[in-house]
């Protein structure tokens, strides 16, 4: 393993099981097992590390989950659910490992999410990737409503600028939950909360 690769997988890992702040600079590199000035090599700093990690392993999973989204198939209701597996997987999986992206280790989902909450609070960088996925992701879902809408599956009366604002705060406000409250299914309780938006917005 390249020596650049090895320093962003190890410290990846201590910043899910320390937080971003709680891991130093002299951690990363003990536990990478190279020098200072190998360090230095390839980064001018434990903030020019912080980035790339970000980059290569949160920024590029919302990336491809986007992406992924944007083939999604089948009718409205349909496609909805496939997203929101997309975004928290399902029970059998969810709560032993996610794939961030490829060659990255496979992580907690909840720890990731944990690990999110501290850098949208303390850096800039992750904040602004954070609101633009949400932002794509809003979009996403409208787009969905209005073509529900144009198919006669949902009510013409629907202001989809709402509904969809809805549909992502119950999405994002169950993940909340289950990350409090993890011994509670969180595909089921995602499913109940959509089967109750579904109900009242079908035509």
């Amino acid at each position: 393993m390249e020596t650049k690769v090895r320093i962003m997988e190890t410290a990846f890992k201590l910043f899910l099981k320390k937080g971003f702040a709680d891991v130093s600079l002299n951690e990363i590199i003990r536990e990478s097992d190279i020098t200072t000035g190998g360090f230095y090599y390839h980064f001018n700093s434990k903030d020019t590390l912080l980035v790339e990690v970000i980059n290569k392993y949160i920024f590029n999973y919302f990336s491809s989950t986007i992406e992924q989204m944007k083939e999604c198939k089948g009718t409205p209701k349909q496609i909805l659910k496939t997203v929101i597996l997309l975004l928290v997987g399902d029970d059998s999986v969810i709560n032993e490992t996610t794939q961030l992206c490829e060659g990255a280790e496979k992580i907690d989902y909840r720890t990731l999410h944990l690990l999110l909450f501290e850098g949208v609070q303390k850096y800039d960088i992750i904040s602004e990737h954070y609101t633009e996925f949400y932002y794509n992701l809003f979009e996403f879902i409208k787009d969905v409503i209005n073509d529900g809408i144009s198919q006669g599956v949902i009510r013409e009366d629907i202001d989809s600028t709402e509904i969809s604002l809805t549909i992502e705060t119950v999405m994002v406000g169950t993940v909340l939950m289950w990350i409090g409250m993890p011994a509670i299914s969180l595909e089921k309780r995602m499913e109940a909360n959509m089967e109750q938006i579904w109900s009242s917005i079908k035509a």
